[in-house]
């Protein structure tokens, strides 16, 4: 088949259509995906740094999950601390009552209720846990993850341990178990896996027969004011112990809270730039579209008026 022969001027504003054509087809696929970029055929040095930019914030953003988790727990603990304090000032009251009262019955039955506050705060330590993290009475350690990398840059959550004597109150009005793992009282003890020597305890309410453990105090024996004051300072110590630790995990909550606000920004910087690698410009691919679609009409136009040249040489011949 032999080749069509085109004149110059019919052949130049084909070319002109064919490439007026193609940027159509270009720009309406941007104003279709809303991108200018998105392939590596398109830019690959754009596609794959705004590929690196995404990847990046997707990682970020799956670490404010465990953030927000961390969080909780934290005020799950601090929670607990906050009220266990209360029932400490409580056991204080209940104790200064007993200093003031001569009565040795009475005494007694104030001890009782002392015994049931213990075992309200080791319940409520019990408790205080969320997500399956308690961080009062399991020695937790939580590390709190913020960088997309693990292990690039991390907070740990250190919790402690809140323990009571195992068991309930007796009809005598005792705690009926004896032992508290880390302490030296059957009552109640604090302490801190990071530093086992520092243990604070309260003695809680009971009659010692044996004199073996002296882990009880006989609200009702004569020598009970030396022995009230001493559980006074018990509780007092108690309470400062407690107050560190709100403090640490305040710090640690005021930490992460800004992490997370940290985080969220880095999350649309990152985001934002990988936009400006591949989103296209709206308002400028509309005009293209509109200037195209008239470059497309005069393009046919012109073409029409190139082929009329050589219908003329066919009038003259014919």
């Amino acid at each position: 088949m032999a080749e069509v022969s085109l004149s110059a001027s019919i052949r130049s504003n084909l070319v002109s259509l064919q490439q007026t054509s193609k940027s159509l087809e270009t720009t309406t696929s941007r104003l279709a995906t809303g991108k200018k970029v998105a392939s590596a055929v398109d830019n690959p040095t754009n596609y794959f740094a705004a590929q690196n930019y995404n990847d990046r914030a997707d990682g970020l953003s799956a670490r404010l999950d465990g953030m927000s988790e961390s969080v909780q727990q934290v005020k799950a603990a601090d929670n607990g601390i906050t009220n266990i304090r209360g029932f400490l000032s409580q056991m204080k009251g209940v104790v200064n009552d007993a200093l003031s009262n001569t009565d040795s019955d009475e005494r007694a039955a104030l001890g009782k209720q002392f015994n049931e506050l213990i075992v309200q705060i080791r319940d409520m330590a019990k408790d205080s846990s969320y997500g399956g993290i308690n961080l009062l009475t399991e020695n937790a350690s939580k590390t709190v993850e913020f960088n997309e990398k693990i292990g690039e840059s991390t907070l740990t959550l250190q919790g402690f341990n809140l323990s009571a004597a195992d068991g309930t109150i007796g009809t005598d009005g005792e705690i009926e178990a004896s032992g508290v793992t880390g302490g030296d009282y059957t009552g109640y003890a604090l302490s801190f896996d990071v530093n086992e020597a520092e243990v604070v305890g309260i003695k809680s309410y009971g009659i010692d027969a044996t004199g073996a453990t002296g882990h009880e105090v006989d609200w009702g024996a004569d020598t009970y004011k030396d022995d009230l004051a001493e559980v006074v300072k018990q509780i007092e110590g108690m309470e400062s112990a407690l107050k560190t630790q709100s403090s640490k995990l305040a710090n640690n909550l005021a930490i992460i809270t800004q992490r997370q606000d940290f985080t969220n920004e880095a999350i649309n910087i990152l985001t934002e730039g990988a936009d400006n690698l591949t989103l296209a410009d709206l308002n400028e691919e509309g005009a293209n579209l509109l200037a195209l679609q008239t470059s497309s009409s005069l393009g046919v136009q012109s073409l029409s008026l190139a082929s009329q040249q050589s219908q003329n040489v066919l009038r003259i011949i014919g």
